[in-house]
């Protein structure tokens, strides 16, 4: 419906234009009125109207002077329709440099009200789609920018686009909002209706945020992962008077009243700003893991998840479990095997109870999901956990006898070896198209390195490993082998040629192009041409 306040001094006047016609029936509601243009603006500051209809000529502040305050003071895209008497024409006139959306002349017909009502509300809806267009294209980018920030990838231009969007930038968390996959209710749906009600969940989040519905995202790398990320700052509770779990229990209250199915709240660490909000993600993804394991709350923080574990584990030598860790993670299957020998002793001496050594189990496989992550940002989080907790990674036999947790461990090692290096044959392959599109452009290891975040001495000696030469003489053999087309094909002049491929310095370019090709450019050139001689 769209939202209707009439604004006459004359009650009558007010009370025929409500009756004149059936309002809702097309599609309009009255939600205020007004006797004057100053109780009007009063109305208009705190409720969301539409469509104001007016009368010009009113005591005190005048339709004019309502319109003109409300373009200069109130933020909110209203419209007007003016009510005028015949010979107060001109004056309406004036209203044409406020945008008036148009004028009814008194006495009102209830034809003429009608045809001005369905020209604002054809009007109206076209403006209503090219807001939702606009947003949907807004959305698209502003997603990309905050899926980079979550994954650790990001520029500057990303951290600003993000924060234009959010309400503060600053004292974040990564809440992951899911529906409870141990409702067998919810479990029986197809994925059809589950991806159905992650779009209620997802409108629901919105509705109840309101004008900072950027806060929460579908996630596109996930997306068969149906979860909702909400990017949670403290202000969003200090606007509302409350302290953080008063605002995140009201959240959860209000969405879990709202849909078919109970949901559950996976609360990241708390991160100084935006920058950092990718270890607050990760940590969302632990306080989940650990849920896997442990009774299901509605509300899970990573904070208290994180007491546990380290209240628990110093019931046993949580040293032996971060050496293991250590030796997964350089792949050495010798310091594994004494490793695993080591801890495994360790918990049959030990006097605890079951669930201390579970916790300690968890502790490690929670260790190992993060390396795996960190080690490649895009592989999917969960798929990794599904193949540690069904797959040869399984919970029985890291539980089993001492050679099933042996070779859990050696299996893992291997996969997390595995990762690294399709990792970094991704940014290898990166760097190679960088020099194949951008040769002729300032390329250097440096920037690179700090394109694809990885430490530049690093890509260098992978780099020289994977081509058999250095970063520098690769581009520069890339270089002289474009030069050679050029020299072939135009009739450039050398220094041309040389700027064209991204040398700088004609001389070095001049030396670098003998050492490679024995010749000069100009001896190549030369050469070419009188081999065609020859030839005719």
């Amino acid at each position: 419906m769209i939202k209707v306040m009439i604004v006459d001094d004359e009650p009558y006047i007010r009370q025929g234009l409500k009756i004149l016609i059936n309002w809702e029936q097309h599609g309009f509601k009255i939600c205020e009125e007004a006797a004057s243009g100053n109780e009007a603006i009063k109305k208009l500051e705190r409720t969301n109207v539409d469509l104001v209809i007016t009368d010009i000529k009113m005591p005190g502040m005048d339709g004019l002077e309502l319109i003109e305050y409300t373009r200069e003071n109130i933020s909110k895209p209203i419209k007007f329709i003016i009510l005028s008497g015949f010979y107060e024409f001109e004056y309406a006139k004036k209203a044409i440099k406020y945008d008036v959306a148009d004028y009814v002349l008194k006495p009102v017909q209830r034809e003429e009200l009608l045809k001005v009502l369905d020209e604002y509300k054809e009007y109206f809806y076209r403006q209503m789609e090219n807001v939702k267009k606009q947003e949907f294209t807004e959305r698209i980018i502003y997603n990309s920018h905050l899926e980079g920030l979550v994954s650790g990838i990001y520029d500057k231009e990303s951290v600003s686009y993000v924060q234009r969007h959010l309400m503060d930038i600053n004292n974040v968390r990564y809440i992951r909002i899911e529906y409870d996959t141990t409702n067998d209710t919810y479990n029986q749906l197809t994925n059809t209706n589950k991806a159905k009600e992650q779009s209620r969940l997802y409108d629901a989040i919105k509705a109840h945020l309101g004008e900072h519905r950027f806060h929460a995202y579908i996630p596109q790398k996930d997306n068969h992962d149906l979860y909702i990320g909400f990017i949670y700052v403290k202000k969003l509770a200090g606007e509302l008077a409350l302290n953080e779990k008063e605002y995140i229990k009201s959240l959860h209250d209000t969405l879990n009243a709202t849909l078919s199915y109970s949901i559950i709240f996976y609360i990241g660490q708390r991160e100084e700003d935006i920058s950092t909000i990718s270890e607050s993600y990760k940590s969302a993804i632990i306080a989940k893991n650990f849920q896997l394991y442990s009774k299901v709350t509605d509300i899970s923080f990573y904070d208290e998840i994180k007491d546990k574990i380290n209240t628990s584990i110093y019931s046993v030598d949580k040293g032996l479990i971060d050496d293991l860790i250590r030796a997964i993670e350089e792949n050495d299957n010798e310091l594994i095997n004494m490793k695993v020998t080591s801890l495994y002793q360790h918990f049959k001496e030990l006097v605890v109870e079951p669930d201390i050594i579970k916790l300690s189990t968890d502790y490690l496989l929670f260790s190992l999901i993060s390396l795996a992550k960190n080690l490649y940002p895009d592989f999917d989080q969960e798929e990794v956990y599904r193949m540690i907790s069904q797959g040869g990674y399984g919970q029985t036999s890291i539980r089993g006898s001492v050679a099933h947790f042996k070779k859990f461990a050696i299996e893992f090692s291997d996969y997390l070896s595995s990762l690294r290096k399709h990792a970094m044959g991704g940014v290898l392959t990166e760097v190679e198209r960088e020099i194949t599109e951008n040769y002729m452009n300032n390329l250097s290891l440096k920037s690179l390195s700090e394109k694809y975040y990885i430490n530049s001495a690093y890509l260098g000696q992978i780099f020289k490993k994977q081509f058999g030469i250095t970063f520098k003489d690769y581009l520069n053999n890339y270089r002289i082998d474009r030069a050679c087309e050029l020299l072939l094909r135009s009739d450039g002049k050398i220094y041309e040629i040389a700027e064209a491929v991204g040398f700088n310095n004609t001389d070095y370019f001049i030396s670098r192009f003998v050492l490679m090709k024995g010749i000069t450019p100009l001896q190549y050139r030369k050469g070419f041409l009188n081999k065609l001689d020859k030839k005719h």
